[in-house]
């Protein structure tokens, strides 16, 4: 396999991450200031331990009934969730990441982008953490990975000799 088609190659290095003590709140923070949708969570030894969303957070604090209304108009209408309420306020200072975080689901960096991307089309997930013998090393969307085949696509174009 070509060295330039593996996951190491395409994924970011500097990951944002938190542990299972990081609140909501702090949690919402990280990924608003460093625009990013997916949280992997390690434990004190960088072992990637759990993954949390936006998504997760955010419905931590929406209405359960938000999803189910197949009237649009009426959830525009419904009123403003930007105003927290206290309790909410009072929910993303005490509930921990660690609440609300799912099984991970990952590869290792040796991964082939094929199989990374494979794996994301399976669990229908946009990021995907990228460990070095369990340890998170790195985070890779779906952007970065077509970004890598169309690189190397586009270069085995150029390199082909015009007939």
């Amino acid at each position: 396999m070509n060295d330039t088609m593996k996951i190491c190659n395409c994924m970011k290095h500097d990951v944002v991450y938190a542990t299972k003590e990081t609140t909501i709140r702090e949690a919402a923070s990280q990924m608003v200031e460093r625009s990013v949708g997916t949280l992997p969570i390690v434990d004190k030894t960088g072992v990637l331990i759990g993954v949390t969303t936006m998504r997760d957070i955010i419905q931590v604090f929406l209405p359960n009934f938000v999803p189910l209304v197949s009237d649009l108009d009426f959830v525009i209408d419904y009123g403003d969730l930007g105003q927290l309420t206290p309790e909410i306020q009072e929910t993303a200072e005490n509930l921990l990441v660690a609440d609300i975080m799912v099984e991970p689901v990952a590869v290792e960096d040796t991964s082939s982008l094929i199989r990374a991307l494979s794996i994301m089309d399976k669990h229908n997930i946009g990021d995907l953490p990228v460990l070095q013998e369990g340890k998170l090393v790195g985070i890779a969307s779906r952007v970065d990975i077509g970004r890598a085949f169309l690189s190397g696509w586009l270069s085995s174009l150029a390199e082909k000799p015009e007939a």
